[in-house]
């Protein structure tokens, strides 16, 4: 049961009972729903936000593979952005495998065998 769901409860319940708070009670349900739509546009609005960030960095690093594969390492120094962390190319790399835009294959770069990605 959600916060909500428990509200509207309260709210049904003392719209039934006769006691002089009633109202005061009412009114603090009523508050709580209100806080609780607030805090849910919010949330809806950064995520948002995150999105259309996370998708805008999957289109840099979509620009950054080419024919030949290329390893999380090398999209790093490619677009070499102060807080891009291997793990947002990662994810990044996934989500364009996941389209079929991007194909990986295992590369050995030295004694290493890494995931290289390349446009399909």
């Amino acid at each position: 049961m959600t916060k909500r769901e428990m509200y509207d409860v309260i709210a049904e319940v003392f719209a039934t009972v006769d006691r002089e708070d009633k109202e005061d009670v009412l009114e603090m349900v009523k508050k709580e729903v209100a806080a609780l739509d607030r805090k849910a546009a919010t949330a809806r609005k950064k995520a948002s936000e995150k999105k259309a960030a996370g998708d805008e960095l999957r289109e840099r690093i979509s620009a950054v593979i080419g024919e030949e594969p290329i390893t999380v390492e090398g999209i790093l120094d490619a677009l070499d952005e102060d807080g891009l962390t291997p793990a947002k190319v990662t994810a990044r790399t996934k989500q364009l495998v996941d389209l079929g835009v991007v194909e990986k294959k295992t590369v050995k770069i030295g004694d290493r065998k890494l995931m290289g990605y390349y446009k399909a």
